[in-house]
């Protein structure tokens, strides 16, 4: 078994501060449906998933604008369900 089904592209994210200091790692990869985030400091290893269907993560933080876009794509799907509701009433 000596194929690998996927190579990994990870990208190192800047740190700051603190975390620069001790020598913390942070690197991320584009996976389906978002970033596998992985720190490692002293040998020891961290991995998360960040969900991020849309990729929009730009390696700092997702910032106000990003939560601004989410609100919107929720009340666009709330107009969406709202019209179909109507539609099925003027049906009936």
């Amino acid at each position: 078994m000596s194929e690998v089904p996927f190579d990994l592209e990870w990208e190192a994210l800047g740190e700051t501060g603190s975390a620069a200091s001790a020598g913390l790692v942070t690197e991320r990869a584009q996976v389906f449906g978002g970033w596998l985030v992985r720190t490692r400091v002293a040998g020891v290893v961290s991995l998360a998933f960040v969900p991020d269907d849309q990729f929009r993560w730009d390696g700092e933080d997702f910032g106000d604008e990003y939560e601004e876009e989410d609100e919107d794509a929720e009340e666009d799907e709330d107009e969406e369900s709202d019209e179909e509701e109507e539609d099925e009433e003027d049906g009936e």
